[in-house]
This record gives C-alpha cells, sequence and structure tokens, in this order.
C-alpha cells in the first residue's frame, strides 16, 4: 500500500490547489453560462468611481479568471510544496495556502461578478458599478482565508543551531579574510521568474484596455521596479574579516555590513526560506529577524547586540563562522 501523506501535507494540498482549482471551475462554467446573454464587448475594466471604462471579449474575462484565479495560487503553492514534503514546517506554510486560497475565491468572485451584472445589457457601457461586486469577492476572500488557515494542522519546526570554533584558534598577530559567493536557489528563481510573468501579462492587459495615463505609469513603473529588484538580489558575496560580516549585492546595493563591536554571539543554522522566511531573497521575519535568504541549507546567524538578528546562506558557513567568532573573540578585551 502507498502511504498517506502527513495530514499537514495532504491539507496543504486540499486547501491551496484543490480549493483553487474547484473555484475557479465553478467560475469558468457560471461565465460559460452567460455568454449568450452578454453585450460584445463586455466591459472588463470598472475606473475608481466603480464605472466602467475598459472594453474587451467575453473570452479576456475567462482567460484572467483561469490565467491569474488559478496561476497565482498555484504559483503560491508550489514554492512551498517542496519545503513540506522535506520536512519543513511553520505558520508560514498555513499562511500561503491560506493566501492562495482567498486569491482564488477573490479574483473568481470578482471576474464572475463582472460578468453576471452585464446579463441582459445591451451595451457595455451600460454596465453597472462594480462596487457591491468587489465587496462580496474580498467578503468571500477573507472568510475563505481564515477557513484555509484553520482546516490545516499547526506544525512547527526547530532548525537546528551550533557553534562553530576555529581549531587551531587564530593567533593574536594572524590575518585571515573568509569570502563566498551565493546565488538564488532555483526553486527562488522560478517562483520570482513567474510572479514576473503574471505581472507582466496582468499589466499588458490593463494597459490595453484602460485610457487611463496614471494606471499604465504606475504598472510600468512597478514592472521595472520587480525586474531590478530581481537583478540586484540574484547574486551576493559574503566576506568575513576583521572588520566584520559583509554581504552584498553583486551590484553593490543592497548591502549589510556587521561590525565586530555590535556582535554578541555567532552561529552555524540549518534554515528553510519558506519556514523561517516565507521565500528567497531579502526577506524579514517576526521573531527570525533581516536574512538574506537565497537557499535552504547552512547559512551564518549573527545575534547582533540590543537583540537584532541577521541571518545569509552561504556555503562554508561553519567555516565562516568560526573565522567571525574568532575575530570578535579577539576583540573582546577592548570592549
Amino acid at each position: 500500500m502507498t502511504p498517506q501523506p502527513p495530514r499537514v501535507i495532504s491539507s496543504f494540498v486540499a486547501v491551496a490547489v484543490i480549493a483553487p482549482a474547484v473555484t475557479t471551475g465553478v467560475a469558468v462554467a457560471l461565465q460559460l453560462m452567460a455568454a449568450t446573454s452578454l453585450p460584445d464587448p463586455i466591459a472588463i475594466h470598472w475606473g475608481l468611481s466603480g464605472a466602467a471604462d475598459g472594453w474587451g471579449p467575453a473570452w479576456l474575462t475567462l482567460l484572467l479568471t483561469v490565467g491569474v484565479g488559478l496561476g497565482l495560487p498555484w504559483l503560491l503553492a508550489a514554492s512551498a510544496v517542496v519545503g513540506l514534503r522535506r520536512g519543513d514546517r511553520g505558520p508560514v506554510y498555513r499562511l500561503l495556502a491560506a493566501i492562495a486560497a482567498a486569491t482564488s475565491v477573490f479574483l473568481a468572485a470578482l471576474s464572475t461578478g463582472s460578468v453576471l451584472i452585464q446579463q441582459g445589457i445591451s451595451a457595455a457601457a451600460d454596465a453597472p458599478s462594480i462596487v457591491p461586486v468587489l465587496g462580496l469577492a474580498g467578503a468571500l476572500a477573507v472568510i475563505t482565508g481564515l477557513g484555509g488557515w484553520l482546516l490545516q494542522p499547526d506544525e512547527r519546526s526547530t532548525p537546528s543551531t551550533r557553534t562553530a570554533t576555529m581549531d587551531p584558534p587564530l593567533g593574536s598577530t594572524e590575518r585571515a579574510v573568509w569570502a563566498r559567493q551565493v546565488r538564488l536557489a532555483r526553486g527562488g528563481l522560478v517562483v520570482l521568474g513567474g510572479a514576473l510573468l503574471l505581472l507582466v501579462a496582468v499589466s499588458a492587459i490593463t494597459i490595453a484596455v484602460s485610457d487611463n495615463a496614471a494606471v499604465t505609469a504606475i504598472l510600468l513603473a512597478v514592472v521595472v521596479l520587480m525586474v531590478a529588484t530581481i537583478a540586484m538580489t540574484v547574486v551576493f558575496q559574503v566576506r568575513v574579516d576583521a572588520t566584520g560580516l559583509a554581504v552584498a549585492s553583486a551590484a553593490g546595493f543592497p548591502r549589510v555590513h556587521i561590525p565586530l563591536s555590535d556582535i554578541e554571539r555567532v552561529e552555524v543554522v540549518d534554515v528553510s526560506p519558506m519556514g523561517e522566511f516565507g521565500g528567497w531573497g531579502l526577506r524579514w521575519a517576526p521573531g527570525g529577524g533581516f536574512g538574506v535568504v537565497m537557499r535552504s541549507g547552512p547559512g551564518i546567524r549573527v545575534h547582533r547586540v540590543g537583540g537584532k538578528v541577521f541571518t545569509v546562506t552561504v556555503d562554508d558557513a561553519e567555516t565562516g563562522a568560526a573565522l567571525l567568532s574568532a575575530e570578535r573573540e579577539r576583540t573582546e578585551p577592548n570592549r
């Protein structure tokens, strides 16, 4: 017999994968049933006032319902399921599944509602306000998200931590430098690339059907910002020397430098990007501090004076952490 997956995995799949598929299927069926009573073209965009201001074929709404309403939730699920199968646990996984289900319901309700309110009208310009549909979609999304969260068990894993020491210890006159380069893991690239493609697709469709110059400028700025952010955070240089720990993007920015005087203790930790930080790249997690999390596996974790924590995932973290601890201990008498 095939062993059953742990409940945390089966419930995650039910909430983040199966529920969006069912929701999208129902939405597509309802839109197809209404197709014969719709104007041609239909309203597919509404302005801030709630009035329709963009038109297009009915199939475009179907495409958005499937492409975004199902594609985005499944992208969130894909970014997490590998970690779950590996044994990672944490509230971030529950949150991602709940968000995936809520996103699917929100987009399905919004797109389907925008179609159903146009049944029987002769021209798309006569489409009623989208505001009531937007409110209903938001309420359904909140209920779905809460239900998705509660349906999943609360399981958490604690990452292993250890201290690293130099053997033999660093001499009083010795100078040493340790440096490594770390690249974003393939899983992170796939997730970020998929998110970028979805953003570009949605932006292109919105720009095509909207005559609002401000909306076009904002969407283009968001796309450019996301491309620049990804480009600047794909590769980082990590360096430990007598000045402390320095972590910098290959582009030179962003950059983090922690001087020895600001270090309380150093650990080697096995990092779970999704379980601890909710993803890859420059991350912040409540209780986990700030991090440059490029992949799963070993990392250097620095506990700073004042309670702040910084983590960077990198190969040969044992050596880097040992040298950083040794340099810190050598400056101890001067504190």
